[in-house]
């Protein structure tokens, strides 16, 4: 069965950098206390380091001027955060220095800091390392400080390390050495320049990695991972700079994300899928770097043809409204949809005009579908202008295009509307699947 959508929204590994927010603050009472003694400080220590794991390192080190019992429990909690971007090296320098446990179950850095303490990165690195570290995350923030940076040769071999994150802001990593995570599970990389031959080399240095997420790059073109025979989820946010295409090789994988602002995606082997969340970015002219309108209708036209025959055997679709789109510009244009074999379809989507051919021709074409979910969003949609354009190319006509004459598109939360709408979703799905629809508004 496809996979539920939560369960790709917990991320394997213990992430701190959502509790950082602001100080923890501890209100004590009374029944903190029982008879002069202090409850908390009679905890043992495991449990004690468990709670440090939920608080960065330089809060649990407070902890130390409470009593003397409280002085050295810090200094053997298996997590260790330093979430700082103005971190003197010193002060890590210090606390590592003063650090007693011989195994760190997560290590999370965020710094920023200039090419000269580079040597410093690295030797924070091969400390986690050398502790045998499970879960390890690496932010590096700022362009200018950051952008010569090379991860040492150490970093590519280790045996313990189960779940990397990576967010290197537009640093470069390629391994001048063999890749040996031989546990890793969970890999995540942000930003990071990588060529196709460095990435083929990484994936040879995973034999189970599981989950494989990428995140704003734009220098791979060919993904082949056919040899990451345990690889269960990709999840892939495309943020180029550049309108260059890029090959997805992915046999063995259950679930893809996918959220491509260049558009052009061409998944070339996904067969054993069994659920996928696709959308499209758009970027604003003016405010970024290109329109949409750049595509041409034939690249748009191999791109809804392609992708949808790759959807064909999937149990669980999630299109976005972009993607939507993309989808009632090819119907409108007379290009032909495969048939679906969808049971669960979920439309993340605002009620408008240009969503609504994709949306009926995408429900005729899915007999199969026993469960409709339609959510409704506020997202940043490819203006009317941009799509009219693709219609005046084909010389037609923008006002017969779009929309049905019965739905009033004066505003998108109408519920009258809604209730058209949903009229219309019925109107449009084959009659001897209405009664098996399990219907969801959100």
């Amino acid at each position: 069965m496809a996979m539920e959508e939560e369960d790709h929204a917990t991320v394997a590994v213990r992430n701190p950098s959502h509790r950082f927010e602001r100080p923890v603050k501890i209100k004590r009472s009374r029944s903190d206390s029982i008879d002069g003694v202090d409850s908390i400080s009679d905890l043992p220590d495991a449990v004690l380091q468990h709670i440090f794991s939920y608080i960065p390192t330089k809060f649990a080190i407070r902890t130390s001027v409470l009593s003397r019992r409280w002085r050295h429990v810090w200094s053997e909690t298996p997590h260790l955060s330093f979430k700082w971007l103005s971190v003197s090296p010193e002060s890590v320098n210090k606390t590592l220095a003063s650090y007693k446990a011989s195994k760190i179950t997560s290590f999370h850095l965020c710094t920023r800091l200039a090419s000269t303490a580079h040597h410093h990165v690295n030797s924070w690195i091969e400390f986690a390392m050398s502790h045998n570290v499970d879960d390890l995350f690496l932010e590096f923030r700022g362009f200018l400080t950051t952008m010569n940076y090379s991860f040492p040769d150490f970093f590519y071999s280790n045996s313990s390390l189960k779940n990397l994150i990576v967010d290197s802001r537009c640093n470069e990593m390629i391994p001048r050495c063999t890749v040996s995570w031989t546990s890793l599970k969970y890999l995540s990389l942000s930003c990071c320049e990588l060529s196709d031959e460095s990435f083929l080399k990484i994936l040879s240095g995973c034999p189970i990695l599981e989950t494989l997420r990428l995140y704003s790059y734009d220098s791979v073109r060919y993904l082949d991972l056919s040899k990451s025979l345990h690889l269960r989820i990709l999840d892939i946010d495309f943020s180029s700079f550049f309108r260059r295409p890029i090959n997805i090789v992915a046999p063995h994988i259950h679930y893809l994300r996918l959220r491509n602002s260049e558009a052009q995606c061409t998944l070339v082997d996904v067969s054993s899928l069994t659920e996928a969340k696709v959308d499209i970015s758009y970027i604003e002219p003016g405010c970024c770097y290109y329109s949409f309108q750049l595509l041409k209708p034939d690249v748009l036209q191999g791109i809804v043809q392609a992708m949808l025959e790759k959807f064909q055997n999937v149990e669980k679709l999630t299109f976005g409204v972009n993607f939507l789109q993309m989808l009632s510009l090819a119907e409108i244009c007379d290009i032909p949809f495969p048939m679906l074999k969808v049971e669960v379809l979920i439309l993340e989507t605002m009620i408008v005009p240009s969503v609504i051919p994709g949306i009926a021709k995408l429900l005729q074409n899915s007999p199969g579908v026993k469960m409709l979910k339609l959510d409704i969003v506020n997202s940043n949609i490819v203006p009317d202008a941009d799509l009219n354009y693709y219609l005046d190319l084909k010389e037609l006509d923008q006002n017969q295009c779009w929309k049905p004459k019965d739905l009033d598109f004066s505003t998108s939360f109408q519920p009258k509307l809604m209730t058209s709408f949903m009229e219309f979703l019925l109107e449009n799905t084959r009659e001897d699947n209405i009664s098996q629809y399990n219907w969801q508004l959100s």
